[in-house]
């Protein structure tokens, strides 16, 4: 039965980080290991590692009503995936090997050189991607990307606002850049300094690490340090929140799961990875639908498939109190978000 646990905790990893939670020192870890990766929920494979998962939480993988593909009728149709593959080498460097968008069970090459890709929480169809060679915008009618604005900047990572036309995108030098009027105004924002990564939660706070592998956020009122982590880890990675949490992201600290707070707090969770069964890559954002990169693969979990199922058994005590809460994001709109 220590699988099935293990499938059931990663398929609710994004709920719980969205569902209101009382997380204490007395609560049981729930270890993640490889056996949550079974082959019967393989997407895709891949023939390089993937590096980075996007599911668009706006109109192109929305109902007409607004609410998210990751309902109950969440088989019914293809939703769209957008990720990126990258050979590393032995100084942990990545090597581009392309951006593609996975659709009706069908990958497709967008770009050699894409890195990133970030899309809005409205009713466009608009994903941005990141490249060496500036920003793009997917095209969904050639199921192409076509070129956006003027950024010629070799660009590592984009994240864009709820709404509006805001993209900030991470250059190679490790600069962030503040881009709108249709990608043609560019602004430097000095206060941000050597970012490895970044990532908005709902209300548009930027969340960045740098070469300390502390986290930090960037809110109206300037930099705050997040408290409470781990002083000297080894590695770290900001995860794309569920769009059902509101002011924080998930960040991960070596094997263990925190929620950061746009408040400058920190939660540890309860989650923690085996060494060798940590994603490469992770899509919580619509929440009862999600993706996961482990292995060169792409791993599809159907939350709402997996709670009616025998596998809940296993976990009905740790659950009970968010059973409720799962049925009602079926129906939970993005609007409301």
């Amino acid at each position: 039965m220590k699988i099935i646990k293990s499938i059931t905790v990663l398929s609710l990893l994004g709920v719980v980080f969205g569902a209101p939670t009382s997380i204490d020192k007395d609560d049981e870890k729930i270890l993640i290991t490889k056996s949550m990766f079974p082959k019967e929920f393989i997407k895709y494979k891949a023939e390089h590692e993937i590096v980075n998962l996007l599911v668009p939480i706006n109109s192109l993988n929305l109902n007409a009503d607004g609410s998210s593909e990751s309902s109950s009728e969440e088989t019914e149709r293809e939703i769209f995936v957008f990720f990126v593959e990258a050979d590393i080498n032995s100084n942990g460097d990545r090597v581009d090997q392309g951006l593609y968008v996975l659709k009706d069970e069908k990958a497709t090459k967008l770009l050699d050189h894409g890195r990133d890709a970030a899309a809005s929480y409205d009713d466009s169809k608009l994903v941005f991607f990141g490249a060496k060679d500036g920003i793009y915008v997917y095209n969904k009618d050639n199921n192409s990307a076509d070129k956006y604005g003027t950024v010629d900047e070799s660009i590592i990572g984009i994240a864009k606002e709820k709404t509006g036309d805001v993209i900030y995108i991470l250059t190679e030098n490790h600069e962030l850049f503040k881009v709108s009027n249709g990608g043609t105004t560019k602004e430097k924002l000095d206060d941000v300094v050597n970012a490895k990564q970044i990532v908005l939660d709902s209300s548009n706070n930027i969340y960045f690490y740098s070469d300390d592998k502390q986290a930090y956020v960037r809110t109206a009122d300037g930099i705050k340090k997040i408290e409470g982590l781990p002083e000297n880890p080894s590695s770290v990675t900001l995860i794309k929140p569920p769009f059902i949490m509101e002011n924080g992201v998930p960040f991960i600290v070596d094997n263990i799961v925190y929620i950061i707070y746009a408040n400058g707090k920190s939660q540890q969770h309860t989650f923690e990875f085996k060494p060798d069964a940590k994603p490469s890559a992770y899509a919580p954002e619509a929440t009862l639908l999600q993706y996961y990169a482990y292995d060169k693969n792409i791993y599809e979990y159907k939350i709402i498939s997996i709670t009616m199922g025998s596998m809940l058994e296993e976990l009905k005590s740790y659950l009970n109190k968010s059973l409720d809460y799962i049925q009602s994001l079926s129906t939970k709109s993005t609007n409301n978000h």
